[in-house]
């Protein structure tokens, strides 16, 4: 019973470090970020955007995004905006300047894929969506 507990214990854990790991590469960030829309957790994808400015600024422009993406999808996406499934192909990053591309390809619910591309940025937290366009 003792070994059940500990393995328990080591398996949460170790979910949990790579929970909090999951924005530790540009790749891994987008698909933290795409498996939170595909999810409906908007918030939680919300909060992977890099958004600049002061705290409140950055709580505003969350807040207003957050607004804007329930809106959209009170009465359901239609299956051309639906991911369903999300892989990537190319990872290309600039360690100087802090950037990153990926590239995937994203399986909608109407069956149709499409190679799309995700503009990543390096903080002290790891990689983040730039929210700068």
């Amino acid at each position: 019973m003792k070994k059940l507990l500990i393995s328990a214990f080591v398996a949460i854990v170790a979910c949990l470090m790579t929970a909090c790991s999951s924005n530790n590469s540009p790749s891994a960030a987008a698909e933290q970020y795409a498996n939170y829309i595909m999810k409906s957790d908007y918030e939680s994808a919300i909060n992977m955007i890099h958004f600049k400015g002061t705290p409140e600024e950055v709580q505003g422009q969350r807040d207003y995004y957050l607004q804007i993406i329930e809106s959209k999808v009170e009465d359901g996406l239609p299956d051309d905006k639906k991911m369903t499934k999300y892989e990537v192909t190319k990872e290309e990053v600039d360690e100087e300047n802090g950037k990153a591309t990926v590239t995937a390809n994203v399986t909608y619910a109407n069956g149709k894929t499409k190679e799309e591309t995700t503009k990543l940025v390096k903080t002290d937290d790891g990689w983040f969506v730039d929210g700068e366009k």
